[in-house]
């Protein structure tokens, strides 16, 4: 008996050392409906912004776990809009220092891009922007300027990391994004952020 509870005292021991001051452990999902798939009736707590040009839905059609994902789709190449999804948490946060990874999966149909910076994103935003300082660093973090996304393809991962998580954070908000001068639709799904 005793040589299976050293183990388990180890293992325990183990847990208790990965988890950060305020009790968040390490591999934490800060994000809910993940797969768009919770209710057959909404995304919620996803919301969607469409301005002219652009069109957010839902499709039962296209996935890549669960039984549903969400699109932007521009039909409108000049507009100068965005349309996104997001979803805002506002639990207990991580402890300063933490890294947050946000992790997404993409499908494209025929999207075209005008523009130089990425047309397809994701991104995160600590809130408030600054600290009481008046520090915005490490407050936001995007694959805009990295990935620039064109054509029609199949499920690709998409990832983020915010290196080192600030103070005085009161929320996260996470975006999925199809910016202004972009033609073509964008499918997300598996959309995780995740305590490293």
């Amino acid at each position: 008996m005793f040589r299976t509870l050293i183990p388990c005292l180890i293992f325990f021991l183990f847990i208790s050392c990965i988890r950060d001051e305020n009790g968040i452990p390490v591999g934490s999902q800060l994000l809910s409906n993940t797969d768009f798939s919770v209710s057959e009736n909404n995304v919620s707590p996803w919301s969607s912004v469409a301005p002219a040009g652009f069109r957010a839905g839902i499709s039962t059609e296209e996935f890549q776990t669960g039984t549903r994902s969400v699109f932007i789709e521009s039909t409108d190449s000049l507009s100068s809009n965005s349309g996104t999804w997001r979803q805002t948490y506002r639990g207990a946060m991580p402890a300063p220092g933490r890294r947050l990874r946000l992790q997404a999966f993409i499908k494209g149909e025929n999207i075209i891009s005008n523009g130089s910076v990425s047309n397809v994103f994701i991104s995160i935003r600590a809130f408030p922007v600054e600290d009481s300082s008046g520090i915005t660093r490490n407050r936001f973090a995007s694959t805009q300027n990295r990935i620039l996304v064109n054509g029609t393809f199949d499920w690709e991962p998409i990832e983020i990391v915010l290196p080192s998580f600030p103070e005085e954070v009161e929320e996260l908000t996470v975006f999925l994004v199809m910016s202004g001068k972009t033609f073509g639709k964008v499918y997300f799904d598996n959309v995780t952020l995740s305590v490293e």
